[in-house]
């Protein structure tokens, strides 16, 4: 059975492997005592090291039943984060040689140049928050794999820019132990590309070692059949090369075109007004002001955080009391919006209101609420009276997914950015985009 065990990981990372219905159990540390009975039927095993905890909690004899399944073909990927030796022995055994010593996350990697390593690297390099240097001893260039015992295989990975090892894979028997940096909350992410995609071309390459007859060693081989293999090795170089363009091309793009979008999902303060003035710019409002920009050399509260103007026309100052004007005050919190993120709405408009001398207004809030969660996982953070309250004032409030969500879907053809600023401008209440 191809089940997959998650060793101290969440139920949420637990939900995102069955939603790709991959058969899942999640067990923590402090449940070992369970982990035996369904350690048989696992292919794979992910571990999450990155906290203490008390010895006595671990079965003395889980690693050996582990080492056990490995040698049957079982593959554990364990991911390191900032813990202690002992939780990683406990699961995969000891080996003397290996000890953790902290090494900086943004050190460059030298990365094994065996397929398909780098793919793994290339891709979440960026993601790495926490990585240990695994042996004491500094490796040269040319040097990947270590001897050692007769029955296990030690690959070196992935190095720092000294030559020491931060991601090792030992082989035992049919299945093997990788030991990989942490990689923060993409985690889950980086597993799920392991499975889906490394460990698929990993047992491609393993056939391929296994079914060569010795009478296609090249010392047997006529010279139109050994140039035929080094076409295929040259095609494979040729494959390996489109490869790593095509993933530099995503990083370029996921730097320069989506990154700024991003930050909607993930980001507070200055950072997160500034993601949604992009948002809006990118939208083709006819004026996009930063409301602190504007009053830069005025002493008073600025109060909202933006203002958006369709007409480009006349000066703002003539915008702002004849034009129709949305004020955008964008907020972010851990948690639900509060009853006064939403009572300020309307507060500031009056004022400004009476300031400008202007009625025609409605007031925006931007919220990237339950930030620190996955977005798509995120409860609505209005209350049904928060909601009623700005349909009563003619106000909207907005999520920065919702707004995330509209941006995707102008991108992918699904609705224009008119169509996008139209139902900004004129629904009340929560505001939900349909396209």
């Amino acid at each position: 059975m191809n089940r997959v065990i998650l060793l101290d990981f969440e139920e949420k990372d637990k939900e995102y492997f069955e939603k790709e219905k991959i058969d899942t159990f999640l067990i923590h540390t402090a449940e070992f005592k369970n982990l035996p009975s369904i350690l048989p039927e696992a292919k794979t095993i992910f571990y999450q090291m990155n906290w203490p905890v008390e010895e006595e909690a671990v079965p003395t004899d889980l690693s050996e039943k582990i080492r056990d399944m490995v040698k049957n073909g079982t593959r554990v990927v364990c991911f390191i984060g900032k813990g202690r030796l002992y939780q990683l022995t406990s699961v995969i055994g000891a080996f003397p040689d290996i000890h953790l010593q902290e090494s900086a996350p943004g050190d460059t990697l030298i990365v094994n140049p065996e397929m398909p390593f780098n793919l793994l690297f290339d891709k979440y390099f960026e993601n790495i928050a926490h990585m240990y240097k695994l042996l004491p001893t500094s490796f040269g260039p040319e040097v990947w794999e270590i001897p050692s015992a007769l029955d296990e295989t030690w690959k070196i990975i992935a190095k720092s820019s000294d030559g020491y090892p931060v991601s090792l894979m030992i082989k035992k028997g049919k299945g093997f132990f990788w030991l990989l940096p942490w990689f923060g909350q993409n985690n889950i992410q980086v597993a799920d590309f392991i499975l889906k995609d490394l460990f698929p071309l990993m047992e491609l390459k393993g056939k391929e070692v296994d079914q060569v007859d010795w009478l296609d060693k090249e010392e047997y081989l006529f010279p139109e059949i050994k140039q035929l293999y080094l076409k295929k090795e040259e095609e494979k170089k040729k494959f390996e090369e489109k490869i790593r363009e095509i993933d530099e091309q995503i990083k370029i793009l996921r730097a320069t075109e989506q990154e700024a979008f991003n930050r909607l999902l993930k980001a507070e303060g200055k950072e997160l007004k500034t993601a949604v003035v992009n948002a809006f710019k990118y939208l083709g409002w006819g004026k996009v002001i930063d409301v602190d920009e504007y009053w830069k050399n005025v002493i008073r509260d600025k109060e909202e955080d933006i203002w958006l103007i369709e007409t480009t026309d006349q000066p703002t100052e003539v915008s702002l009391r004849k034009d129709f004007l949305i004020l955008v005050v964008v907020r972010s919190s851990k948690n639900w919006a509060t009853d006064d993120d939403c009572i300020m709405l309307q507060r500031f408009k009056g004022r400004r209101m009476q300031e400008f001398d202007n009625t025609k207004m409605k007031a925006l809030l931007v919220g990237n609420y339950f930030n620190l969660q996955e977005a798509k996982l995120r409860n609505n953070p209005f209350s049904q009276f928060q909601i009623e309250e700005a349909e009563k004032d003619g106000n909207a409030l907005l999520t920065t997914y919702e707004l995330f969500k509209a941006i995707k879907a102008e991108k992918e053809g699904l609705i224009t950015k008119e169509e996008i600023r139209r139902q900004i401008k004129e629904k009340v209440g929560l505001l939900q985009f349909t396209y």
